[in-house]
This record gives C-alpha cells, structure tokens and sequence, in this order.
C-alpha cells in the first residue's frame, strides 16, 4: 500500500509517516520507483503508535514499547522494558498533575481574597 493510502487509511500525515521511518519506528519496502510500500505488519505499527502517542507516551519510549503492545487486546506483554517505561511515564503525569492542582488551588486563592476584599473596596468608594 502506498504512502498517501496508509495516511488516509490511518489518520496520520504523509509527513508523520516519514518521520516515524526516519526514527525506525516502521521500515516499509522500497519499490524499483524508490515509492514506499507498507505491509499490513507496517499499518499494524502505526496504529499502536497512534495509540500510544494518543496515551501520552513520546516516540522515543514508543520505540521501545512497540514490541511489546499487543494491538488486539490493547495491552502490554509482560515486558520488563515496557513496565519500567510505562511506570516511569505514570510518575511524570503525577507530577504534572501535582503541578496542576497546585496552580489551581492557587488561582482559587485568588479569587477567594479577591471576593472577600471587594466588598470592603465598594464601601470605601462611593
């Protein structure tokens, strides 16, 4: 199958596709005319990156988990490697969630004082 059918076939981009090449995340075969043919094992790959990278995981640890996926049940084989990187990318998403809620008990902070100072603000302004 031809790059412009993968693409459309599986919602990434012509561009993507070569990109994930470059990283040898997939190795389509090369025709006489030097035009890109994807196998079925191919289009298997880039739909456990879309997923993946869906979940959040950058290429690079894509590259190690992609072994170790399995499409069909959506799972991962039990993979030292895929462990340890799906538990290293589960406390990164803690921290930044920790981040998250910090900044956001901050802004309510904010507005809670805001409120409270307003209405000492009106009644010194007539």
């Amino acid at each position: 199958m031809n790059l412009a059918k993968v693409s459309a076939l599986t919602a990434v981009s012509p561009r993507m596709l070569r990109y994930y090449e470059e990283l040898g995340l997939i190795a389509p075969k090369r025709g006489d005319n030097n035009y890109r043919s994807y196998s079925e094992h191919d289009i298997e790959c880039i739909t456990k990156i879309k997923i993946l990278n869906d979940a959040g995981m950058n290429l690079k640890a894509i590259h190690w988990l992609l072994p170790c996926f399995d499409l069909n049940s959506q799972s991962f084989k039990l993979c030292r490697i895929a462990n340890e990187l799906v538990e290293q990318e589960l406390i990164l998403i803690a921290e930044k969630l920790q981040q998250l809620q910090q900044s956001q008990a901050l802004l309510q902070s904010f507005i809670a004082k805001s409120k409270q100072l307003q209405p000492e603000a009106s009644t010194e302004h007539p």
